[in-house]
């Protein structure tokens, strides 16, 4: 009896390691563009995500949208799951790699700097990133930017 329960300890220390390894292994194979340089990039991120969210299909500047378009947007009001639709094409294939990019804090970012995209790419980023510290680290940083936006 007490070698079954030695052996039932151990069985389940092993599969909270094995599955704490695999946690680990998602979070090393997170994909990353082999170059950054464009037009390289559109090109690797076409081959991952050729459509956005809704389906419509990229165009050659990676974008799903025309910058009209983008421009008539309420990007300051828009929720997360409406905003993630003007993503572009690089966020859609790598949302963790763009979102590394992201500031640790987002409430002294320049927004005269900022377009449509680049909240779109927060947004989509705070939905499908595979890391969870990412999705809660960009989905605050929307929130930050987004007050920032409403502010001014």
């Amino acid at each position: 009896m007490f070698l079954k329960k030695i052996f039932i300890v151990s069985v389940c220390i092993l599969l909270a390691l094995n599955a704490y390894a695999e946690d680990n292994d998602v979070q090393q194979n997170i994909p990353e563009p082999a170059s950054w340089s464009f037009p390289d990039i559109i090109q690797s991120a076409r081959a991952i995500a050729p459509h956005n969210t809704e389906g419509r299909k990229f165009n050659a500047y990676g974008l799903a949208y025309s910058r009209d378009e983008l421009k008539i947007l309420s990007i300051s009001t828009m929720p997360a799951q409406e905003l993630q639709r003007y993503a572009d094409i690089v966020t859609h294939a790598y949302p963790d790699a763009v979102s590394r990019m992201t500031p640790i804090s987002c409430k002294t970012i320049p927004i005269q700097n900022l377009n449509e995209t680049a909240l779109a790419n927060m947004a989509y980023a705070s939905i499908h990133a595979i890391e969870l510290s990412t999705r809660q680290r960009t989905a605050t940083c929307l929130n930050e930017v987004q007050a920032l936006m409403r502010k001014n």
